[in-house]
């Protein structure tokens, strides 16, 4: 009995050794960053296309996720109505939601003044990450663009 005894606390020394000397895997969070448009950027045209970047998470159409941890971006325009565990709605790209596995969005028919974009990463049921990955970028939109000019050289037909 004192035999196995033995070997039982040996074996429990021995485990407990090589488990105080490992480090735990650790966690990587993913990132996200708009490139475009650069924050307080004054734009001038009724479209504005956002850029960004991520790392550390594998992106795909939310319709074609596999697994909880494949993610796609949700943008917000304007709205940052969003809260950690609470899935953001589908179709509200009428009132600001846009849903893209893609890097970027061209947001057409924006208004002169002030506007706040939002990019979310969201697992594959629309929940936002755990813990939150966000990007914000503000810009002014400026007007619409002066219309091209075609022909006449700069003379005048009166």
């Amino acid at each position: 009995m004192r035999k196995v005894l033995s070997i039982v606390c040996c074996a429990l020394l021995l485990a407990a050794g090589t488990a105080v000397g490992q480090k735990e895997p650790s966690k990587v969070l993913p990132t996200l960053k708009i490139t475009s448009p650069d924050m307080g950027a004054n734009v001038s045209g009724e479209s504005v296309k956002v850029s960004w970047v991520s790392s550390g998470v594998k992106i795909v159409a939310a319709a074609a996720a596999k697994a909880r941890e494949e993610g796609h971006f949700h943008v917000f325009v304007d709205r940052e109505d969003f809260k950690p565990g609470v899935e953001i709605p589908r179709d509200m790209e009428k009132e600001g939601i846009y849903h893209t596995a893609a890097n970027s969005l061209e947001l057409k028919g924006l208004k002169p003044g002030a506007h706040k974009v939002i990019v979310v990463l969201s697992y594959d049921n629309h929940i936002p990450w755990d813990p939150l990955v966000t990007a914000t970028v503000t810009f002014t939109v400026t007007g619409t663009k002066a219309p091209a000019r075609t022909g006449g050289g700069g003379q005048s037909s009166y």
